[in-house]
């Protein structure tokens, strides 16, 4: 069934983020979208990412699994987290150049602590790679050099208050 402009709402992104800046000229430039309960980004990871021949770097992948948790975590919780610590478990080599999607969504909280899981698939449903997380919420002192580097467009899921150190309304 085919998913209404309504039901895909793109997150903000940041100038200097490596996943999703825009200004990073050694970055990925991915855009994310909130798609329901999930957050998603299309992943083609590029020949220079490779670890051994033809295969990904586990590390490359761990990083992209990482700044989904993370957004999941913020849309759901509200406010801006790092990550406590997260595990990825690789389920199959991923190719350069093979064309993915990467999904992550919250699954809990406890105290200020937000749980997250992620994976990474081809569009076949082949899975590369699953991930857990833990975050924690980012101290309220560098919140404000955050929103600084962050793009808001009218298309974008509103989350400004997220970085000015308050919390949004869900």
């Amino acid at each position: 069934m085919p998913e209404s402009s309504a039901e895909r709402i793109r997150l903000p992104w940041s100038h200097s983020c490596f996943v999703c800046g825009d200004a990073n000229p050694q970055g990925i430039h991915a855009q994310i979208f909130k798609v329901r309960d999930l957050l998603e980004m299309t992943f083609v990871p590029r020949r220079e990412f490779v670890g051994y021949a033809n295969v990904v770097h586990g590390g490359l992948v761990g990083t992209v699994l990482d700044e989904l948790m993370t957004w999941a975590a913020l849309v759901e919780g509200r406010r801006a987290f790092f990550a406590a610590d997260f595990a990825v478990r690789f389920k199959a080599p991923l190719p350069p150049e093979q064309a993915c999607i990467v999904r992550a969504r919250a699954t809990g909280s406890r105290r200020q602590i937000m749980t997250t899981e992620a994976w990474v698939e081809s569009e076949a449903g082949i899975v590369f790679a699953r991930a857990t997380g833990r975050y924690l919420p980012v101290p309220p002192a560098q919140l404000a050099g955050f929103h600084q580097d962050f793009v808001w467009t009218p298309d974008c899921l509103d989350l400004r208050s997220v970085f000015a150190g308050q919390t949004a309304e869900p």
